[in-house]
């Protein structure tokens, strides 16, 4: 997209063209000419499979001018990927989605795509969830490994499918082609799966670690940090204020939305793994921090934020805090006196009182918040259901003054908003002092954000607005060996989700701190699915999920229902897996991944297997940045051995296979002892046909035999809607190189 700084010719390196044959190997330099390595007769006579593919190199021209390390550093193909003036804003520059993958696809890979960056679901996620791969499990029936992928980056996704905003499925790529696929709602029901066999999913260390750590709160953010840390080995304490587990999970998320018994189960099976709860103790009154950094050997800070910003206007000890009413409500409140209740505040926790309050009998309920229904922070589904119930929104109004009448609180007067933030994106609301309305009420829920309530730290650590300072990587605070997350450090207010990233980050950062070693992530495949048909864009649309009617909805009873499982997998089989489908043009990669050859670089020695990639984004190589070829070696061919290449393409003058392939077989009495087949242009690097390799073996080279190993090799294939023809080819391919090796 942008025109390099600087252009160098490495035509002008001296000495790095020759063909030579030396203690056991060919080796030939970088910048020999693909036409001196077709004609060569030691490279003729004895690694057929090179010299053939390198005269099978484009045009007579090409090849003139073509080096073998030019070929095979080119960079993937793909007509999207090239496209002038970088017309398609694709995955492997920085975009959201493989066209090829929805568009014109003759020519692409035939064995699945390859995620080359994180998908849009993930890369929106705050937690990383591997969307896709889980997905990708649930299409091919392992629940348990679904959920052990989810699991992998978030220990509660029973409840993160029932509470979170689901910004995976705001840039979701099926949003091209009607609706997002329905990822909370799956999530939920892998969450519930990983519950209902906790014995299974959630275990406890294979290897117990010495050191102790000591985690305030068990809000998300504090269950997150004790699985992850519990999972690397270490004994994991929670100091819990309250008398039960789950911060605001328990007290301020209503069991309409997440019922009580899931967040209990879910605190169970975290227990279960060996991590210990101590409720009713409060750091700062029956133990200090002093204490836990003294008796552990590291602590987690995560003890959310309680208390309620004030409006700094008169008489406000007359409104009730909203996280102090819903908690009310989940010991067991049933019932209010009053008879008009407003509520201020736009968010979801506002939209969560105003419900409260409606299905606890109140006929007048009204919503008051600053911003206009467009900004308000709440989720469109959440206002929309307040509507729905009766409550009244009242857009871009702010608090005036509360109104009170023999000495009770009756009102409030509002004033107009004109504007929630500046121009910096801050928060200063502008207001039209002219502009006035009055709601009578006889009480009033603030729900306008909450802070967290500091005074156990005192002086230990260093804070900025009333808040804890962090390090945005780690979550370390300024005093050694104590890390926070959650609502209590500067991040501020955050998602049930983002609680649980920051508890994984600093699970993560304390086990570096404590000495031990990383998690290695598990790499996932990308696939293709059978589904890719065309008009699957159009038809499949996203699955509902089960509401009840409105004349059932209660306290007790959660609203949504979950799916079942017929409908989780038909949702999951929208899933586009998004990855990259181009693939390697080079022909003299076939050949030397075929003839066992290594990759001399300026570096390193690299085996030819492990010189291509198809994971890192736009490299088509693992070539380090300064890091050129410099030489190719070949070991010599066994007694016995014979290689070929053959090759498919449109026109001879077009340097793009549609499929090539290169065989090399050793032989003893008649019989295939060994051999290496490649095949390439069919996935986004060298793919090496191990089942065709093992149909061969033990066998005698014939038709019979050719076909049957061209027939194992695309077994695995899945092509996209208009390359299927290429399998057929990749088949003959591969029987055709066979056969070649008579």
């Amino acid at each position: 997209q942008d025109y390099p700084e600087v252009l160098i010719n490495l035509k002008t390196i001296p000495g790095l063209s020759y063909i030579q044959e030396e203690d056991g190997w060919l080796k030939i330099g970088a910048l020999t000419r693909l036409r001196d390595i077709a004609i060569d007769p030691i490279v003729l006579n004895k690694y057929t499979a090179l010299a053939e593919a390198a005269h099978k190199v484009a045009s007579p021209a090409v090849r003139e001018m073509g080096t073998i390390g030019g070929n095979i550093c080119q960079l993937i193909r793909c007509w999207y990927f090239r496209a002038e003036e970088n017309y398609f804003d694709c995955l492997r520059k920085g975009g959201q989605m493989c066209n090829a993958g929805v568009g014109d696809n003759r020519y692409h890979s035939i064995f699945g795509a390859t995620r080359v960056c994180a998908s849009p679901c993930t890369a929106n996620c705050p937690a990383g969830n591997d969307v896709p791969s889980y997905l990708s499990q649930i299409r091919n029936g392992g629940l348990a490994e679904s959920a052990g992928i989810l699991l992998n980056t978030n220990p509660l996704p029973a409840i993160t499918g029932r509470v979170c905003p689901h910004q995976c499925e705001k840039d979701c790529n099926r949003n091209e082609f009607g609706e997002a696929v329905s990822i909370r709602s799956i999530e939920r029901f892998v969450g519930d799966y990983a519950l209902e066999n906790a014995s299974n999913l959630y275990l406890p260390p294979q290897k117990e670690a010495n050191q102790k750590v000591a985690v305030v709160g068990s809000g998300p953010a504090g269950l997150a940090a004790a699985y992850y840390l519990r999972q690397l080995g270490y004994r994991v304490t929670v100091f819990e204020a309250l008398e039960k587990a789950g911060g605001v999970l328990t007290y301020g998320i209503p069991a309409y939305r997440l019922p009580r018994d899931v967040v209990e189960k879910q605190v169970k099976a975290i227990a279960g793994t060996g991590v210990q709860f101590k409720y009713n103790v409060i750091v700062g009154v029956d133990i200090t921090l002093a204490d836990l950094h003294k008796d552990y050997d590291a602590v987690f800070l995560a003890s959310g934020a309680w208390k309620q910003p004030a409006l700094s206007i008169p008489d406000e000890e007359l409104l009730t805090p909203a996280l102090d009413f819903l908690a009310q409500v989940s010991r067991g409140l049933r019932k209010i006196s009053a008879q008009k209740v407003l509520v201020i505040g736009g968010g979801s926790v506002a939209m969560d009182v105003a419900t409260t309050v409606k299905r606890l009998g109140i006929e007048d309920v009204t919503v008051a918040c600053l911003e206009s229904r467009a900004e308000m922070p709440a989720l469109h589904e959440e206002v929309e259901q307040a509507i729905a119930e009766g409550i009244r929104i009242r857009p871009s109004w702010g608090p005036a003054r509360i109104i009170k009448t023999n000495g009770k609180l009756s009102g409030m007067e509002l004033m107009r908003c004109l504007s929630v933030f500046n121009g910096e994106g801050r928060f200063a609301p502008t207001y039209d002092i002219n502009l006035k309305e009055t709601l009578e009420a006889d009480m009033i829920i603030l729900a306008i954000g909450q802070r967290p309530d500091l005074a156990y730290v005192g002086s230990e650590l260093k804070t900025n607005r009333g808040l804890i300072a962090v390090d945005d990587n780690t979550q370390a605070t300024s005093k050694t060996k104590i890390f926070a997350g959650g609502d209590a450090t500067l991040s501020g207010p955050l998602s049930v989700v983002a609680a649980i990233a920051s508890g994984r980050r600093a699970a993560v950062a304390i086990n570096l701190y404590l000495g031990g070693q990383p998690k290695p992530a598990a790499a996932q495949p990308v696939e293709h699915l059978e589904r890719y048909t065309g008009e699957d864009f159009e038809k499949l649309s996203r699955v509902k999920t089960p509401l009840l009617p409105l004349s059932q909805l209660s306290l007790a009873a959660e609203d949504l229902q979950g799916l079942e499982l017929s409908a989780v997998e038909t949702e999951a089989n929208r899933c586009f897996n998004c990855g990259c489908d181009g693939v390697n043009p080079s022909d003299m990669a076939a050949a030397l991944v075929a003839l066992n050859a290594r990759i001399v670089t300026s570096s390193r020695i690299i085996p030819a297997d492990q010189f291509w990639v198809a994971d890192q984004g736009v490299k088509a190589t693992v070539l380090d940045d300064h890091e050129i070829v410099t030489e190719i070696q070949i070991p010599a061919l066994k007694t016995g051995a014979r290689s070929a290449f053959v090759k498919f393409a449109l026109r001879k003058s077009i340097d793009f296979p549609i499929v090539n392939c290169a065989a090399s077989i050793e032989c003893e009495g008649g019989v295939v002892k060994s051999a290496r087949i490649c095949l390439n242009a069919v996935y986004n690097k060298p793919y090496r046909a191990t089942k065709a390799e093992e149909a061969i073996t033990g066998k005698v080279i014939d038709e019979a035999s050719a076909e049957a190993a061209g027939s194992a090799a695309v077994s695995d294939a899945i092509a996209l809607p208009y390359n299927k023809f290429k399998i057929q080819i990749a088949r003959t391919m591969i029987k055709r190189a066979i056969l070649g090796c008579q």
